[in-house]
């Protein structure tokens, strides 16, 4: 998490350092830890997961394209970064295996998030911020989203953990707020605004009133911190004005919808990687192309139509695959706490949930396939799903062997049991006895 938030080649202090592969440094620590503390052996694999499953599946659908990709070299890196999401998929599991560890991990991508913030308060000047975040996570609708789905576990474990965590994410509130105002982002304001009725939804039922204040705290915070810019861009995400005139971003992100509709409907197995992009200038008119790389072209800024267009029929079945395995567990996992009556539990599974409908809202308005928040978020629920089924088995075993004590120990020992059979067949044979007896005589 340091090397993914505070990485030397992004950061001022390490201009003095060699160009290293930090993140890969990072990755191969945490296997050696991993190794060397393997952590508890009575989960179950990583693999055996359906969202790890349909993950490994994706990404061979992916080497399976390379072949027939348009850009061959974007969809090698797109391919190559999704084989390492197994690999993090697989780490994720293998070091948080505990709640304890689970909750760490998100105050530090909390904590993470409050850094991106706070460099955004000390440097912005003007204009829209486009200059925090790190690699894939770079640039205004990457970040923006990336540092939301943070403000949503902020907000659960202000109000449901204690000590610190707590108000580590009181401090940090304020200020990723303030930098997902200063992005001026539509995709961010409208994902939050469409994952407050999620979290009241999934938060546990007897704490939903005691939302509502800080809900309405966090409406007075954000009219107190956002500035007139920020309401300007915003208001643009109304469809069409007084007179039915429709708004001309909404308008030409229509019609980059069907182009790729049509993109898709020609090549329904899929082109690759940025496929959209290289197809854009063959489907749209010249007025919706703009230059990225040197090129006229136009991103589908849409999830959905990326990945139609880019990784066809199979890529999204896929996908839609993968994330609906995710809202399961979350839904088991929701269920399953219900019954335990476990508020924090409760509230970590709220906070997964709405994180990623963030996630979701976030991608109608950018292509985010390659979001890293989401192999998180996947991995994470697999542990506790992992975790939960552990607990309930030991607990069940150990209810099976206080039962079979009881029954034991209410019919006694071997021995007392043995004496006890010969004391009763000497009963049942005593009148017997008697009789032969009275007869002879």
């Amino acid at each position: 998490m340091l090397a993914f938030y505070m990485g030397p080649d992004t950061a001022w202090w390490g201009e003095s350092l060699p160009n290293l592969r930090w993140s890969l440094l990072s990755a191969i620590v945490t296997m050696a830890a991993v190794v060397v503390y393997p952590g508890s052996k009575d989960r179950v694999p990583w693999h055996r997961h359906a969202s790890s499953r349909v993950l490994i599946v994706f990404t061979l659908w992916l080497w399976l394209q390379t072949p027939v990709a348009l850009g061959p070299g974007y969809h090698l890196f797109f391919a190559t970064l999704f084989t390492k999401y197994v690999v993090m998929f697989a780490l994720v599991y293998a070091a948080l295996d505990d709640s304890k560890r689970i909750r760490q991990f998100l105050v530090a991508h909390i904590l993470g998030c409050f850094y991106w913030g706070y460099l955004a308060w000390q440097t912005h000047s003007g204009g829209r911020l486009e200059t925090i975040g790190t690699g894939d996570v770079a640039g205004s609708a990457f970040a923006s989203m990336h540092v939301s789905t943070a403000l949503a576990f902020a907000g659960f474990f202000f109000l449901f953990f204690a000590k610190w965590e707590r108000w580590i994410s009181f401090l940090a509130i304020p200020f990723i707020v303030n930098s997902i105002i200063l992005m001026q982002t539509r995709g961010a304001f409208v994902g939050l605004v469409g994952a407050a009725p999620m979290a009241m939804l999934l938060v546990p039922p007897s704490f939903r009133k005691r939302i509502f204040p800080y809900l309405g705290l966090g409406v007075v915070l954000v009219f107190i911190v956002a500035d007139d810019e920020f309401w300007e861009r915003m208001s643009t995400i109304k469809p069409a004005d007084d007179t039915g005139m429709m708004e001309a971003s909404a308008a030409s992100r229509l019609d980059i919808a069907e182009a790729n509709l049509r993109m898709f409907l020609d090549h329904p197995l899929g082109v690759g990687h940025r496929g959209n992009d290289l197809l854009s200038p063959q489907y749209m008119p010249s007025y919706l192309l703009t230059a990225k790389d040197g090129k006229a072209v136009r991103s589908a800024h849409n999830t959905v139509m990326a990945i139609l267009v880019d990784h066809g029929v199979i890529g999204i079945v896929l996908i839609a695959m993968f994330h609906i395995q995710i809202t399961r567990a979350i839904l088991r996992l929701r269920r399953r706490h219900i019954d335990d009556v476990s508020v924090q539990a409760l509230a970590l599974v709220a906070a997964l949930g709405t994180a990623l409908v963030v996630y979701w809202i976030n991608g109608q308005f950018a292509n985010m396939a390659k979001a890293e928040i989401v192999i998180w978020i996947a991995a994470i629920v697999a542990v506790m799903e992992a975790n939960q089924s552990g607990i309930e088995r030991k607990t069940s075993g150990q209810s099976r062997v206080r039962r079979t004590n009881a029954g034991l120990s209410s019919r006694g020992s071997f021995s007392e049991r043995l004496e006890q059979t010969v004391n009763d067949s000497s009963g049942l044979l005593a009148p017997v006895a008697s009789g032969r007896t009275s007869s002879k005589r």
